[in-house]
């Protein structure tokens, strides 16, 4: 959560209120780092450039940020592809996993609107030429889709039958060794 009086930009303040937010800003990135490096386990560099000057900041120190990208450079291209994430990429990973969420959403819609209709047509409430095209094809899906539901649970319950006849067959078999008539 943000604090209160955040300033979100800078473009209208003078140039040393925005020094000085950047540097509390740089403060505050440099604590996180460190904490994410102990709690993680991980070497953490911060290397800052402002626009228009020609010094940097670069955080724990320069040899050791220096020392982190070049060990970071000196591993394989394929190693470093994995472990690096470009944040366009990430925000399309996020915006197709959220287009993949409305469709499922969408076609669950569409299945509860085609049932609403199928029980209107069954009940007498509409008739058959009351609806559209659209409605019709996504009647017949969902009755297609009904009718493969119920073959599939015809077959599973003659295959239980089967097995259970079977099952019968084989116990009165094994009376019948058992009990020589």
């Amino acid at each position: 959560m943000t604090g209160k009086g955040v300033c979100w930009t800078t473009r209208n303040l003078d140039e040393g209120k925005r020094k000085k937010i950047l540097e509390e800003r740089l403060a505050s990135l440099c604590k996180k780092a460190y904490e994410l490096s102990i709690l993680c386990d991980v070497k953490v560099s911060i290397i800052s450039f402002t626009p228009g000057e020609t010094d940097n900041f670069t955080w724990p120190s320069v040899t050791e940020a220096n020392e982190i990208v070049t060990n970071y450079l000196a591993c394989p291209e394929k190693q470093r592809q994995y472990k690096l994430v470009e944040h366009e990429a990430y925000l399309q990973s996020i915006v197709n996993d959220r287009e993949k969420e409305i469709r499922e959403l969408e076609k669950m819609a569409e299945e509860k609107e085609m049932e609403n209709l199928f029980n209107q047509l069954a009940e007498g409430r509409k008739r058959f030429d009351e609806f559209d095209v659209c409605d019709i094809k996504g009647l017949l899906n969902l009755i297609n889709d009904k009718r493969a539901k119920l073959d599939q649970m015809e077959m599973q319950l003659s295959g239980s039958i089967a097995n259970e006849i079977g099952a019968n067959d084989n116990n009165a078999e094994e009376e019948n060794d058992r009990h020589p008539n």
